[in-house]
């Protein structure tokens, strides 16, 4: 199975034959046009994961051709360009680009900024299973061995932010943001209050030691 679909657009047919090899040597699957306009119709009718975009195009350049393209299309657009201005850079990123490259291009980079680009805009799991529960989002729902856990709105949230980037640090801030939405202040301790309630409905089902604060930094939620 391909790691994902991608879609360079390349007017220069010896360099967009050498990107398709290499990409395809990495095991994406790899679809080339050489202009803006079939770029477009082609992302359309079959929207890839990641779209390579060079900076200039014949007729529609890529600036235009990822204005086009954001009215419907919803993925990354990694843009290949031989400019260095600023001033550039600044307008692509208004048109809706999402990361740059400069040519010439070094193979490694292109697979790193693309595996980037891709698992920043991976879509969250609609479920989650760790330290024997079960969370699901959609119906905002949680159980541990088949029992239904009872949690209010904002403890689901509050459990889903931490669960969902288990092993990670999530700063007191970032949760305040989420669940309060307005800037932490610095002295606000609803978080804190609302992360110890949640330990505590989750200790009824578990001795582990689920969540755990690291001092001026947030909370990690520990994983297997």
């Amino acid at each position: 199975m391909p790691l994902a679909r991608l879609l360079v657009v390349e007017d220069d047919a010896p360099i967009a034959k050498l990107l398709r090899q290499f990409l395809e040597g990495e095991s994406f699957e790899t679809a080339t046009v050489a202009c803006g306009e079939e770029a477009i119709a082609l992302a359309r009718a079959a929207p890839p994961d990641l779209i390579v975009l060079d900076l200039m195009l014949p007729g529609m350049d890529g600036v235009e051709t990822c204005l086009a393209l954001r009215e419907f299309y919803l993925g990354p657009v990694l843009m290949l360009t031989a400019h260095e201005g600023e001033m550039q850079e600044v307008i692509a990123l208004n048109a809706g680009v999402d990361d740059f490259l400069h040519k010439p291009i070094r193979p490694h980079v292109l697979k790193a900024r693309i595996h980037a680009l891709l698992r920043r805009h991976a879509p969250p799991p609609s479920a989650l299973a760790i330290a024997g529960f079960r969370i699901e989002r959609e119906r905002r729902r949680v159980f541990f061995n088949d029992e239904a856990v009872e949690l209010s709105e904002s403890e689901f949230e509050l459990l889903w932010a931490l669960a969902s980037r288990a092993g990670d640090v999530v700063p007191r801030d970032a949760l305040f943001q989420r669940l309060r939405s307005k800037e932490y202040d610095g002295l606000d301790r609803s978080i804190d209050m609302r992360v110890s309630k949640l330990r505590k409905k989750l200790a009824a089902y578990t001795d582990r030691e689920l969540i755990r604060t690291l001092r001026q930094l947030g909370y990690i939620f520990v994983k297997d």
